[in-house]
């Protein structure tokens, strides 16, 4: 029984993990992990791999390590691991300058693009196509921000997760709430929320739902609204959109309206806990996360479920995951590649999802159900595979994580905590993003 917890906002910096598999398939990685394309049958070659996460991170990176160069018995990997993903692409981008790169990393796919411009990445599309990977068994939302659609494969998603609603269903079934559906509408979460929220101040009531306010569940609102983010020819944020005003201005009621099925950011950080605390606990009957969440809910073995994050308009949301990628000046690229081939292959993505870090990235391994965690019901494997079947991509822009991650959430943050209309932080982010977008 798997006994470590870690706190949320390491896991978010994470993002978690896998994919690939049919031994029959002629194509690979989603038939099989082995090649007849070896590029050093004889002479023993030597490749860092260069990572971040947590310690049981790090022991499926060593399991992946392990049956990669039992398969591969000419090519060693050295793991080269930290704790915390801060401060690693600035770390990466030093290495590459400095001529002593890892072979492969870890790159969060907004920041891939980044990557590109600065012109540090191999395209690796040449090598896939040379050793037959089935790009039709990957996720087609995972495809885009790698370039694939315009002829590239700069990075491979490594895992991923849409954004989803974890419920508790001791407290539904307390409160005599029918449990969520996989087409539940902001109506629908809104009423149930209600029906699970008690009365008291921030430590002692019992909350319907307990939110994150970072950019993932922002996006995920806004893409269940029909909402686009980036103009066609990536020079305007589209904030103006009344889509993305409404979806925001929905999820901020969440914590305000009726005294708020949600705590505020001051009401969570008085509580001392996260919102996976809160819901470990009984605090809060539901919480939003990634595949991630799951990681966390051991106590909670057989009490929980999850469905998508509801909708207004369309059922379908972006996703969350980390990549693959090969500097432009490594000594080993074939060799580099088999490292990459391997880990989304259908035995390297069984080892990566049995955390609950993250979902396999190929169809038919997320098929399979193998990722399910033990007493998890198979019921999940259908909703996730649905949800990330009708995922839509992030924009694939070179800014893109600047704009997001700093900008707006900087100029939407005193909207969120109730001291501006959201109208006007949507006003001031898009006059700021419009100018880095055209710089």
């Amino acid at each position: 029984m798997r006994k470590t917890t870690i706190s949320l906002s390491l896991i978010l910096s994470l993002l978690l993990t896998t994919a690939c598999g049919n031994s029959n398939d002629s194509k690979s990685p989603a038939a099989s992990s082995t090649t007849g394309n070896n590029t050093s049958e004889t002479k023993e070659v030597n490749i860092r791999f260069a990572f971040w996460g947590t310690p049981d991170e790090k022991l499926v990176q060593e399991k992946i390590k392990d049956a990669f160069e039992k398969e591969h018995p000419n090519i060693k990997v050295t793991l080269d691991h930290v704790s915390s993903a801060n401060d690693f692409p600035a770390s990466v981008l030093t290495q590459i300058a400095g001529g002593n790169a890892p072979d492969v990393f870890y790159i969060g796919e907004a920041l891939v693009s980044s990557f590109v411009k600065k012109d540090v990445l191999l395209d690796m599309l040449p090598l896939a196509k040379e050793n037959n990977v089935d790009f039709d068994d990957f996720f087609p939302a995972l495809l885009d921000p790698m370039g694939y659609n315009d002829g590239h494969m700069w990075a491979f998603p490594k895992d991923a997760t849409p954004y989803m609603i974890y419920y508790n269903k001791e407290l539904f079934d307390k409160a005599n709430v029918p449990y969520p559906t996989n087409e539940w509408t902001w109506d629908d979460f809104d009423k149930a929320a209600k029906a699970l929220t008690s009365e008291g101040d921030s430590k002692s009531k019992q909350y319907g739902f307990a939110q994150d306010l970072w950019w993932g569940p922002l996006m995920t609102s806004i893409y269940k609204n029909g909402g686009k983010l980036l103009s066609d020819d990536g020079k305007s944020m589209m904030l103006d959109d009344p889509k993305i005003s409404e979806a925001l201005d929905w999820y901020k009621s969440l914590m305000y309206k009726d005294g708020g099925v949600s705590p505020t950011p001051d009401g969570l950080q008085g509580t001392g806990m996260s919102t996976v605390d809160m819901f470990l606990a009984g605090k809060a009957a539901m919480v939003s996360g990634g595949r991630w969440v799951s990681y966390s809910l051991e106590p909670l073995a057989g009490k929980w479920g999850v469905v998508p994050f509801p909708q207004k308009t369309e059922n379908s949301s972006p996703l969350l995951f980390v990549t693959l990628a090969m500097p432009k000046n490594t000594e080993h690229p074939k060799e580099a590649f088999e490292f990459i081939k391997f880990y989304v292959s259908q035995t390297a993505q069984e080892i990566n999802s049995s955390t609950g870090l993250g979902m396999p990235v190929l169809k038919s391994v997320t098929n399979s159900g193998k990722w399910l965690l033990e007493g998890e019901p198979q019921e999940h494997v259908q909703i996730f595979f649905d949800q990330l079947s009708n995922a839509k991509s992030l924009p694939f822009h070179p800014v893109w994580s600047k704009t997001i991650d700093e900008i707006f959430m900087r100029e939407i943050d005193p909207a969120l905590r109730n001291l501006i209309s959201v109208e006007d932080a949507l006003g001031r982010a898009k006059t700021e993003i419009d100018k880095v977008l055209n710089q």
